[in-house]
């Protein structure tokens, strides 16, 4: 006859193979972000409708800066906040799996959401400068930022044309 402590170690070895086990399929092996879109037109409206508030409310907010109705610093954080929410929506456009018809359209979005955050980009370089001078004043860096302005709306106007 088998001992108690036998009879313990066994059901304890047996417990934790079976525990094991299961590990084995609860643990997910592709942790990978994965984004499943199946009405891509619907979508790209929808990354089209929060760009246009992220833009306005950056354009906004840089307009309260050059009239000292917003302070550098207060800019700096709108700014970092609106490049992160741009970055989230490029990563979103890339791994969304656009079928073929709908990758020049949804690849051309991405280098209009690039020209947004190279405009921002353009706001807080003019922040920074007028941070060091509160009567700074760039004309031509102005001009550059509503070129990039000018390029998103047409980047985004050639998405939109090259939708299936």
């Amino acid at each position: 006859m088998a001992s108690k402590k036998g009879v313990v170690i066994t059901i304890a070895i047996l417990v934790g193979v079976v525990a094991a086990s299961f590990l084995v399929y609860l643990i997910p092996e592709d942790t990978g972000m994965k984004l499943v879109v199946s009405d891509f037109e619907n979508y790209l409206d929808d990354i089209n409708e929060r760009t246009l508030m992220l833009s306005t409310g950056i354009e906004k907010s840089f307009d309260d800066l050059i009239n000292h109705k917003l302070s550098p610093e207060e800019y700096f954080i709108t700014a970092r906040v609106t490049q992160a929410q741009v970055n989230s929506l490029i990563i979103e456009l890339t791994v969304s799996g656009a079928p073929q018809e709908w990758s020049a359209s949804y690849k051309t979005y991405v280098d209009a959401l690039k020209k947004l955050n190279e405009q921002i980009t353009e706001t807080v370089i003019i922040a920074n400068l007028m941070k060091d001078d509160d009567s700074y004043s760039d004309n031509e860096r102005i001009s550059k930022i509503f070129e990039l302005r000018i390029e998103l709306q047409n980047l985004i106007e050639k998405s939109d044309n090259l939708r299936p």
